[in-house]
């Protein structure tokens, strides 16, 4: 697996040698949503009307009353359309690939064809034109000097962002709210909410006390690093309240959400401070076969505990109904770990 970029969504499998979603680098910064519970902020669209004015991160932008051709330049709300009965005109790469540690396999079927335009760190804006859009999804942060100006050019651009435990339930209404189904969304928002609860009664025990890690290993299997609370690749632990394990000295520069540093098999013993160990789901080989002789990680609590799980698949949570299928799959980790844990 590949040194991550900095970036927040995930890459193709063929940018990565292992591990897909787990190999990226931090969520950084604070959400700047500006949405007050409901998403994007709906006004001026009454009936018969053309436009209404929708709120996103950076302020009111005017946008179709019903948008047709919807293109998404950033990697997370192609799944909230599909969820929500819209197929987008346009999507970044790496909807091509059926890899279920990237998305689960429906997102990939409904998408089969879709025009790509680009990576969503490296756009290609003739292509984006070429789809005639009428709104546009960005995550700006991660647009180049001058392409916001170039996209806002085409179509109406509805600006995104997440960052920090939850945040991504944010964007996620205000996808919902901008095309006009807030209602649907925040069914869907209730379902998952209904399912999150419902986790953390029944394994309240296992996640009160217990602290846990989720790692994944980087370039050629030769480092490692874990994911905290707010990270994009733990939104269903998050959900759950899970504990996180906190992060030792020199492991960390201090970025709310980010990954650990990248750290040297010498240094696993720094996992020692968590109760569980969970593994990312592409990394089964790395645990049994390039850990199995590590003395120090043999002699880890959790190791001689038997509290090593794998993680769910697709963790990268982009909408509510794919966060519902995830805490589903969590049921299943859970289980396992409660199982152990009275044993």
């Amino acid at each position: 697996m590949t040194r991550p970029r900095t970036s927040a969504a995930p890459q193709p499998r063929r940018r990565l040698l292992a591990v897909a979603a787990a190999s990226l680098v931090a969520v950084l910064g604070a959400s700047s949503c500006s949405a007050s519970g409901d998403g994007a902020k709906e006004a001026g669209a009454g009936k018969g009307s053309a436009t209404r004015t929708v709120t996103d991160i950076a302020g009111e932008v005017e946008v179709p009353a019903e948008p047709k051709r919807i293109v998404s330049v950033d990697f997370y709300s192609p799944a909230t359309l599909v969820d929500l009965g819209v197929k987008p005109v346009g999507v970044v790469e790496g909807f091509d690939s059926d890899d279920p540690d990237l998305r689960p396999k429906r997102y990939h079927d409904a998408l089969k064809g879709t025009p790509t335009i680009g990576m969503y760190y490296e756009l290609n804006i003739e292509a984006v034109a070429q789809q005639n859009p009428d709104m546009i999804f960005a995550e700006t942060r991660f647009l180049r000097k001058g392409e916001l100006k170039r996209l806002q050019g085409i179509a109406p651009v509805v600006q995104l962002d997440a960052a920090g435990v939850g945040a991504w339930k944010e964007r996620t209404l205000m996808i919902g709210a901008a095309i006009g189904k807030s209602a649907e969304i925040k069914k869907q928002a209730a379902v998952f909410e209904k399912r999150a609860d419902e986790l953390k009664k029944k394994y309240a025990d296992v996640l009160e006390n217990n602290k846990i890690a989720v790692f994944a290993y980087g370039q050629d299997k030769t480092t490692w690093g874990t994911y905290p609370a707010g990270h994009f690749y733990v939104p269903a632990w998050d959900a759950v309240g899970a504990k996180f394990r906190p992060y030792t000295e020199g492991e960390h520069k201090g970025e709310e959400g980010a990954v650990s540093e990248w750290l040297s098999l010498e240094q696993i013993g720094k996992l020692d401070n968590a109760d569980i160990l969970l593994h990312a789901y592409g990394a089964k080989d790395f645990v049994d076969e390039t850990l199995a002789d590590n003395t120090v990680w043999k002699n880890l609590p959790a190791v001689k505990n038997g509290m090593v799980f794998r993680n769910i698949p697709a963790s990268v949570v982009s909408s509510f109904e794919w966060g519902t299928e995830s805490l589903d799959a969590l049921d299943g980790v859970l289980a396992q770990i409660s199982e152990k844990a009275r044993s």
